[in-house]
Protein backbone atom coordinates (compact mmCIF):
# COMPACT_ATOMS: atom_id res chain seq x y z
CA UNK A 1 0.00 0.00 0.00
CA UNK A 2 1.59 3.68 -1.01
CA UNK A 3 2.36 5.56 1.68
CA UNK A 4 0.27 9.10 2.09
CA UNK A 5 2.47 11.94 1.47
CA UNK A 6 3.91 14.24 3.96
CA UNK A 7 1.72 17.41 2.86
CA UNK A 8 -1.97 15.15 2.10
CA UNK A 9 -3.47 16.55 5.26
CA UNK A 10 -2.33 20.21 5.37
CA UNK A 11 -3.47 19.59 1.14
CA UNK A 12 -6.90 18.35 1.92
CA UNK A 13 -7.56 20.92 5.18
CA UNK A 14 -6.63 23.82 2.60
CA UNK A 15 -9.30 22.35 0.16
CA UNK A 16 -11.73 21.89 2.79
CA UNK A 17 -11.17 25.58 4.01
CA UNK A 18 -11.77 26.82 0.88
CA UNK A 19 -14.78 25.30 0.26
CA UNK A 20 -16.41 26.39 3.31
CA UNK A 21 -15.19 30.17 2.58
CA UNK A 22 -16.62 29.77 -1.18
CA UNK A 23 -20.32 28.13 0.11
CA UNK A 24 -20.30 31.06 3.02
CA UNK A 25 -19.72 33.46 0.83
CA UNK A 26 -22.02 32.57 -1.90
CA UNK A 27 -24.77 31.35 -0.11
CA UNK A 28 -24.44 33.13 3.51
CA UNK A 29 -26.29 33.46 5.72
CA UNK A 30 -26.15 29.53 6.44
CA UNK A 31 -25.49 27.26 9.49
CA UNK A 32 -22.64 24.32 9.84
CA UNK A 33 -25.24 21.86 9.38
CA UNK A 34 -26.08 23.03 6.01
CA UNK A 35 -22.24 23.67 4.99
CA UNK A 36 -21.91 19.50 6.22
CA UNK A 37 -24.79 18.64 4.19
CA UNK A 38 -23.27 20.70 1.08
CA UNK A 39 -19.79 19.42 1.62
CA UNK A 40 -20.36 16.34 2.71
CA UNK A 41 -17.98 16.62 5.79
CA UNK A 42 -18.92 15.41 9.38
CA UNK A 43 -20.21 17.97 11.26
CA UNK A 44 -17.48 17.78 13.73
CA UNK A 45 -15.29 18.60 10.89
CA UNK A 46 -17.21 21.62 9.88
CA UNK A 47 -17.32 23.17 13.26
CA UNK A 48 -13.51 22.10 13.60
CA UNK A 49 -12.91 24.99 10.50
CA UNK A 50 -15.12 27.05 11.26
CA UNK A 51 -13.92 28.23 14.48
CA UNK A 52 -10.22 28.22 12.52
CA UNK A 53 -11.98 30.55 9.86
CA UNK A 54 -13.20 32.60 12.78
CA UNK A 55 -10.31 33.20 14.85
CA UNK A 56 -8.67 34.48 11.63
CA UNK A 57 -11.07 37.00 11.10
CA UNK A 58 -12.63 35.60 7.84
CA UNK A 59 -15.94 34.11 9.47
CA UNK A 60 -18.66 35.57 11.58
CA UNK A 61 -21.57 33.99 13.44
CA UNK A 62 -24.88 36.58 12.47
CA UNK A 63 -27.99 35.24 14.62
CA UNK A 64 -30.21 31.84 14.91
CA UNK A 65 -31.72 30.62 11.91
CA UNK A 66 -35.48 28.75 11.69
CA UNK A 67 -35.70 25.45 13.27
CA UNK A 68 -35.85 22.21 11.15
CA UNK A 69 -37.12 20.62 15.21
CA UNK A 70 -34.16 20.55 17.13
CA UNK A 71 -32.01 23.78 18.16
CA UNK A 72 -32.56 27.06 16.11
CA UNK A 73 -29.17 27.24 14.09
CA UNK A 74 -26.20 29.69 14.74
CA UNK A 75 -25.82 31.13 10.98
CA UNK A 76 -22.33 32.11 9.41
CA UNK A 77 -21.32 34.83 6.92
CA UNK A 78 -17.95 36.37 5.82
CA UNK A 79 -16.61 38.86 7.95
CA UNK A 80 -16.97 41.86 5.38
CA UNK A 81 -14.98 43.97 7.25
CA UNK A 82 -12.43 42.14 8.56
CA UNK A 83 -10.37 43.61 5.44
CA UNK A 84 -10.35 45.10 2.18
CA UNK A 85 -9.55 43.95 -1.79
CA UNK A 86 -8.48 46.92 -4.09
CA UNK A 87 -9.48 46.73 -7.92
CA UNK A 88 -7.65 48.58 -10.55
CA UNK A 89 -9.12 49.22 -14.28
CA UNK A 90 -6.14 51.05 -16.48
CA UNK A 91 -8.00 52.68 -18.79
CA UNK A 92 -7.05 54.41 -21.91
CA UNK A 93 -7.57 58.08 -19.83
CA UNK A 94 -7.05 57.46 -16.60
CA UNK A 95 -6.79 55.08 -13.79
CA UNK A 96 -9.95 54.03 -11.61
CA UNK A 97 -9.49 52.39 -8.01
CA UNK A 98 -12.08 50.64 -6.36
CA UNK A 99 -11.28 49.35 -3.08
CA UNK A 100 -13.92 46.92 -1.67
CA UNK A 101 -14.77 45.25 1.51
CA UNK A 102 -14.51 40.95 1.58
CA UNK A 103 -18.32 40.62 0.26
CA UNK A 104 -17.22 42.85 -2.41
CA UNK A 105 -18.92 45.81 -1.13
CA UNK A 106 -17.39 49.43 -2.88
CA UNK A 107 -15.73 51.07 0.33
CA UNK A 108 -13.54 53.83 -1.35
CA UNK A 109 -13.26 54.88 -5.20
CA UNK A 110 -10.77 57.09 -6.37
CA UNK A 111 -9.73 58.06 -10.34
CA UNK A 112 -6.59 59.75 -11.10
CA UNK A 113 -5.53 61.08 -14.34
CA UNK A 114 -1.98 59.85 -15.90
CA UNK A 115 0.86 61.95 -16.16
CA UNK A 116 3.00 60.66 -18.14
CA UNK A 117 1.05 57.60 -19.62
CA UNK A 118 3.53 56.28 -22.48
CA UNK A 119 5.98 55.55 -19.44
CA UNK A 120 5.14 52.78 -18.15
CA UNK A 121 7.65 52.88 -14.63
CA UNK A 122 6.07 56.42 -13.94
CA UNK A 123 2.74 55.36 -14.36
CA UNK A 124 3.18 52.09 -12.18
CA UNK A 125 5.30 54.87 -9.36
CA UNK A 126 1.94 56.54 -9.88
CA UNK A 127 -0.49 53.58 -9.55
CA UNK A 128 1.55 52.48 -6.33
CA UNK A 129 1.24 55.66 -4.81
CA UNK A 130 -2.11 55.85 -5.30
CA UNK A 131 -3.03 52.20 -3.93
CA UNK A 132 -0.72 53.64 -0.87
CA UNK A 133 -3.10 56.31 -0.27
CA UNK A 134 -5.87 54.37 -0.54
CA UNK A 135 -4.68 52.10 2.16
CA UNK A 136 -3.89 55.02 4.56
CA UNK A 137 -7.73 55.67 4.17
CA UNK A 138 -9.11 52.60 4.64
CA UNK A 139 -11.43 52.09 7.63
CA UNK A 140 -9.37 49.78 10.71
CA UNK A 141 -9.69 46.03 10.55
CA UNK A 142 -7.76 43.56 11.43
CA UNK A 143 -6.72 42.31 7.77
CA UNK A 144 -5.72 45.61 6.34
CA UNK A 145 -5.45 45.71 2.84
CA UNK A 146 -5.04 41.64 2.03
CA UNK A 147 -4.20 42.31 -2.15
CA UNK A 148 -4.63 44.33 -5.39
CA UNK A 149 -6.30 43.06 -8.45
CA UNK A 150 -5.38 45.32 -11.40
CA UNK A 151 -7.15 44.87 -15.00
CA UNK A 152 -4.83 45.39 -17.98
CA UNK A 153 -6.88 46.75 -21.66
CA UNK A 154 -4.66 44.70 -23.61
CA UNK A 155 -3.20 41.15 -23.68
CA UNK A 156 -2.39 39.47 -20.18
CA UNK A 157 -0.07 36.09 -20.00
CA UNK A 158 -1.25 33.51 -18.11
CA UNK A 159 -0.01 31.76 -15.44
CA UNK A 160 1.97 34.52 -14.13
CA UNK A 161 0.26 37.62 -15.41
CA UNK A 162 3.12 39.31 -17.53
CA UNK A 163 1.92 42.36 -19.39
CA UNK A 164 2.40 41.35 -22.95
CA UNK A 165 1.09 44.57 -24.96
CA UNK A 166 -0.99 47.20 -24.17
CA UNK A 167 -2.17 49.13 -27.58
CA UNK A 168 -2.90 52.53 -25.71
CA UNK A 169 0.20 53.12 -24.77
CA UNK A 170 2.44 50.65 -26.33
CA UNK A 171 3.90 48.57 -23.45
CA UNK A 172 5.30 45.40 -23.94
CA UNK A 173 6.47 42.37 -21.84
CA UNK A 174 5.84 43.92 -18.11
CA UNK A 175 6.60 41.69 -15.02
CA UNK A 176 4.50 44.29 -12.90
CA UNK A 177 3.29 41.87 -10.75
CA UNK A 178 6.74 41.09 -9.27
CA UNK A 179 7.52 44.94 -8.47
CA UNK A 180 4.08 45.89 -6.94
CA UNK A 181 4.26 43.18 -4.52
CA UNK A 182 7.06 43.68 -3.08
CA UNK A 183 6.08 47.35 -3.26
CA UNK A 184 2.75 46.71 -1.02
CA UNK A 185 3.31 43.44 0.33
CA UNK A 186 0.28 42.33 -0.83
CA UNK A 187 -0.53 39.41 -3.39
CA UNK A 188 -1.05 41.08 -6.62
CA UNK A 189 -3.65 39.49 -10.16
CA UNK A 190 -3.33 40.79 -13.55
CA UNK A 191 -5.86 40.33 -15.72
CA UNK A 192 -7.59 41.54 -19.30
CA UNK A 193 -9.86 43.70 -18.88
CA UNK A 194 -13.08 41.72 -20.17
CA UNK A 195 -12.37 38.84 -18.29
CA UNK A 196 -12.26 41.15 -15.48
CA UNK A 197 -15.69 42.88 -16.12
CA UNK A 198 -16.95 39.41 -17.03
CA UNK A 199 -16.35 38.65 -13.63
CA UNK A 200 -17.95 41.41 -11.71
CA UNK A 201 -21.12 41.43 -13.94
CA UNK A 202 -20.90 37.63 -12.70
CA UNK A 203 -20.23 38.69 -8.91
CA UNK A 204 -22.90 41.57 -8.47
CA UNK A 205 -23.94 42.77 -11.93
CA UNK A 206 -26.19 41.69 -14.77
CA UNK A 207 -25.11 37.95 -14.62
CA UNK A 208 -25.64 37.24 -11.14
CA UNK A 209 -27.97 34.87 -11.71
CA UNK A 210 -25.45 33.02 -13.90
CA UNK A 211 -22.89 30.21 -14.06
CA UNK A 212 -21.71 30.55 -17.78
CA UNK A 213 -22.15 33.67 -19.95
CA UNK A 214 -20.11 35.93 -22.14
CA UNK A 215 -19.43 39.40 -21.93
CA UNK A 216 -19.00 41.76 -24.71
CA UNK A 217 -16.74 44.58 -24.48
CA UNK A 218 -17.14 47.27 -26.88
CA UNK A 219 -15.58 50.44 -27.09
CA UNK A 220 -12.65 51.31 -29.27
CA UNK A 221 -12.14 47.56 -30.27
CA UNK A 222 -14.14 44.39 -29.09
CA UNK A 223 -12.77 42.31 -26.49
CA UNK A 224 -14.59 39.20 -25.03
CA UNK A 225 -15.11 37.97 -21.07
CA UNK A 226 -16.18 33.78 -21.45
CA UNK A 227 -17.39 32.37 -17.81
CA UNK A 228 -17.85 28.47 -17.81
CA UNK A 229 -19.01 26.95 -14.48
CA UNK A 230 -18.64 30.89 -12.25
CA UNK A 231 -14.93 30.86 -13.53
CA UNK A 232 -13.04 32.76 -15.79
CA UNK A 233 -12.01 31.13 -19.38
CA UNK A 234 -8.42 32.28 -20.50
CA UNK A 235 -7.13 29.40 -22.77
CA UNK A 236 -3.79 27.23 -23.00
CA UNK A 237 -1.93 30.97 -22.60
CA UNK A 238 -4.38 33.55 -21.96
CA UNK A 239 -5.44 35.17 -24.84
CA UNK A 240 -8.87 34.17 -24.89
CA UNK A 241 -11.73 36.41 -25.59
CA UNK A 242 -10.09 38.26 -28.21
CA UNK A 243 -13.20 38.40 -30.59
CA UNK A 244 -12.81 41.63 -31.92
CA UNK A 245 -10.42 40.21 -34.49
CA UNK A 246 -12.77 37.84 -35.38
CA UNK A 247 -13.42 38.19 -39.38
CA UNK A 248 -16.93 38.87 -40.91
CA UNK A 249 -16.18 40.02 -44.01
CA UNK A 250 -13.20 38.29 -45.79
CA UNK A 251 -11.16 40.77 -47.64
CA UNK A 252 -12.74 43.78 -45.62
CA UNK A 253 -11.69 46.50 -44.39
CA UNK A 254 -7.87 46.38 -43.30
CA UNK A 255 -7.20 46.16 -39.17
CA UNK A 256 -5.08 47.78 -36.83
CA UNK A 257 -3.88 43.94 -36.28
CA UNK A 258 -3.25 43.37 -39.97
CA UNK A 259 -5.94 41.10 -41.07
CA UNK A 260 -8.98 42.66 -43.28
CA UNK A 261 -12.28 42.33 -42.14
CA UNK A 262 -12.31 42.01 -37.87
CA UNK A 263 -15.34 42.46 -36.07
CA UNK A 264 -14.63 45.83 -34.40
CA UNK A 265 -13.82 47.23 -37.84
CA UNK A 266 -17.53 47.00 -38.37
CA UNK A 267 -19.26 47.12 -34.88
CA UNK A 268 -17.32 48.77 -32.00
CA UNK A 269 -17.95 52.30 -30.55
CA UNK A 270 -14.58 53.36 -32.46
CA UNK A 271 -16.00 52.26 -36.07
CA UNK A 272 -19.40 53.89 -35.58
CA UNK A 273 -17.58 57.58 -34.53
CA UNK A 274 -15.73 56.94 -37.70
CA UNK A 275 -18.93 56.15 -39.49
CA UNK A 276 -19.82 59.70 -38.83
CA UNK A 277 -16.86 61.30 -39.44
CA UNK A 278 -16.11 61.78 -35.68
CA UNK A 279 -12.12 61.25 -34.35
CA UNK A 280 -12.58 58.49 -31.93
CA UNK A 281 -11.38 60.57 -28.93
CA UNK A 282 -12.67 61.69 -25.32
CA UNK A 283 -16.24 62.88 -25.69
CA UNK A 284 -17.05 61.51 -28.53
CA UNK A 285 -20.26 59.29 -26.71
CA UNK A 286 -21.32 62.30 -26.15
CA UNK A 287 -21.49 63.72 -29.21
CA UNK A 288 -22.49 60.91 -31.21
CA UNK A 289 -25.53 60.36 -28.42
CA UNK A 290 -26.33 63.84 -28.73
CA UNK A 291 -27.32 63.18 -32.24
CA UNK A 292 -28.97 60.59 -31.90
CA UNK A 293 -31.39 61.97 -29.57
CA UNK A 294 -31.97 64.69 -31.99
CA UNK A 295 -32.77 61.89 -34.31
CA UNK A 296 -29.97 62.83 -36.81
CA UNK A 297 -30.65 60.64 -39.37
CA UNK A 298 -27.06 59.72 -40.33
CA UNK A 299 -26.34 58.87 -36.74
CA UNK A 300 -29.61 56.57 -36.78
CA UNK A 301 -28.56 54.93 -39.95
CA UNK A 302 -25.23 54.56 -38.12
CA UNK A 303 -26.18 53.06 -35.06
CA UNK A 304 -28.47 50.55 -37.29
CA UNK A 305 -25.24 49.13 -39.36
CA UNK A 306 -23.85 48.69 -35.85
CA UNK A 307 -26.49 47.04 -34.30
CA UNK A 308 -26.42 44.42 -37.58
CA UNK A 309 -22.86 43.62 -37.24
CA UNK A 310 -23.03 43.39 -33.36
CA UNK A 311 -25.75 40.53 -34.40
CA UNK A 312 -23.65 39.14 -36.69
CA UNK A 313 -20.56 38.47 -34.39
CA UNK A 314 -22.71 37.87 -31.36
CA UNK A 315 -24.73 35.22 -33.03
CA UNK A 316 -21.79 33.52 -34.17
CA UNK A 317 -20.72 33.58 -30.51
CA UNK A 318 -24.22 32.30 -28.90
CA UNK A 319 -23.54 29.19 -31.69
CA UNK A 320 -20.07 28.88 -30.37
CA UNK A 321 -20.11 29.08 -26.92
CA UNK A 322 -24.19 28.64 -26.13
CA UNK A 323 -24.12 30.27 -23.03
CA UNK A 324 -27.08 31.10 -20.80
CA UNK A 325 -26.52 35.21 -21.53
CA UNK A 326 -24.23 37.32 -23.27
CA UNK A 327 -23.64 40.52 -21.43
CA UNK A 328 -22.97 43.71 -23.65
CA UNK A 329 -20.73 46.33 -21.58
CA UNK A 330 -17.79 49.31 -22.24
CA UNK A 331 -19.07 52.72 -23.95
CA UNK A 332 -21.94 50.78 -25.93
CA UNK A 333 -24.17 50.35 -22.87
CA UNK A 334 -24.81 54.04 -23.34
CA UNK A 335 -26.27 53.17 -26.96
CA UNK A 336 -28.88 51.04 -25.60
CA UNK A 337 -31.99 52.37 -26.30
CA UNK A 338 -31.24 52.94 -29.84
CA UNK A 339 -29.39 48.97 -30.57
CA UNK A 340 -31.76 46.79 -28.60
CA UNK A 341 -34.34 46.74 -31.29
CA UNK A 342 -32.20 46.88 -33.77
CA UNK A 343 -30.17 44.06 -32.81
CA UNK A 344 -33.10 41.82 -31.90
CA UNK A 345 -34.44 42.02 -35.52
CA UNK A 346 -31.52 41.73 -36.94
CA UNK A 347 -31.02 38.13 -34.90
CA UNK A 348 -34.66 36.73 -35.39
CA UNK A 349 -34.06 37.16 -38.94
CA UNK A 350 -30.32 35.82 -39.10
CA UNK A 351 -31.16 32.89 -36.55
CA UNK A 352 -34.69 32.04 -36.66
CA UNK A 353 -34.30 28.26 -35.52
CA UNK A 354 -33.57 30.08 -32.05
CA UNK A 355 -36.25 31.64 -31.62
CA UNK A 356 -37.86 28.92 -28.29
CA UNK A 357 -34.20 28.89 -27.11
CA UNK A 358 -32.92 32.61 -26.89
CA UNK A 359 -30.24 33.69 -25.63
CA UNK A 360 -31.04 36.46 -23.46
CA UNK A 361 -29.04 40.07 -23.88
CA UNK A 362 -28.32 42.29 -21.13
CA UNK A 363 -26.68 45.29 -20.35
CA UNK A 364 -23.93 45.64 -17.98
CA UNK A 365 -25.31 47.01 -14.52
CA UNK A 366 -21.93 48.03 -13.41
CA UNK A 367 -20.96 50.50 -16.23
CA UNK A 368 -17.36 52.07 -15.63
CA UNK A 369 -16.89 50.05 -12.39
CA UNK A 370 -17.28 46.46 -14.57
CA UNK A 371 -13.40 45.94 -14.47
CA UNK A 372 -12.27 47.55 -11.13
CA UNK A 373 -15.28 45.50 -9.31
CA UNK A 374 -14.15 42.21 -11.42
CA UNK A 375 -10.71 42.47 -10.11
CA UNK A 376 -11.54 43.17 -6.77
CA UNK A 377 -14.05 40.21 -7.22
CA UNK A 378 -10.67 38.02 -8.61
CA UNK A 379 -8.84 39.42 -5.35
CA UNK A 380 -10.92 37.83 -2.79
CA UNK A 381 -11.41 34.62 -4.76
CA UNK A 382 -7.77 34.44 -4.72
CA UNK A 383 -7.33 35.32 -1.16
CA UNK A 384 -9.94 32.62 -0.15
CA UNK A 385 -7.93 30.02 -2.22
CA UNK A 386 -5.03 31.06 -0.01
CA UNK A 387 -6.14 30.19 3.24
Amino acid sequence: MQKPFAGDHSLLKSINLTSLLDLIRRKAPISRAELAKSTRLTRATVSTLVEELIARHLVVETGTGESSGGRRPTMLEINRNAGYIAGVDLRAKDLLVLAVNLQGEPVLKRTEEYERPQDEEHTRKQLTALIGEIRNELPLSPLGLCGVGVGIHGFVGHPGGEILFVPHFGWKRLAWKEALEKEWRVPVWIDNEANLAALGELESGAAADCSDMLYVSVGAGIGGGLILDRNIFRGSHGYAGEIGHTTIERGGRLCTCGNRGCWEMYASEKALAESLGLRYKPGVTAEVTRRLQEGDAEAREAIRDIGGSLAVGIGNLINTFNPQMVVLGNAIAFYRSWLEEVMASSMRSRFPFRSGEAVEIRYSELGEEACARGAAFMGIREMMKRV
